[in-house]
């Protein structure tokens, strides 16, 4: 019963961070990465930020 209590531990630990990362209401900005920003289009090595997210890097579902 001993070596049981680690196992059991892992598990419930495991299913906490698993409903934690399905419950989280925002998610990555599929257009920046996360980022926040954008290469220019214009000028070479310049950012410009990305509309979709407004600088957050993340977006609600």
């Amino acid at each position: 019963m001993a070596s049981l209590m680690p196992v059991l531990f892992i598990l419930a630990v495991v299913f906490v961070f698993y409903v934690a990362a399905t419950n989280n209401p925002l998610r990555k900005c599929p257009r920046c990465g996360g980022k926040g920003t954008l290469p220019s289009s214009v000028l070479e090595g310049r950012y410009r930020i990305c509309p979709r997210c407004n600088r957050k890097g993340e977006i609600g579902n």
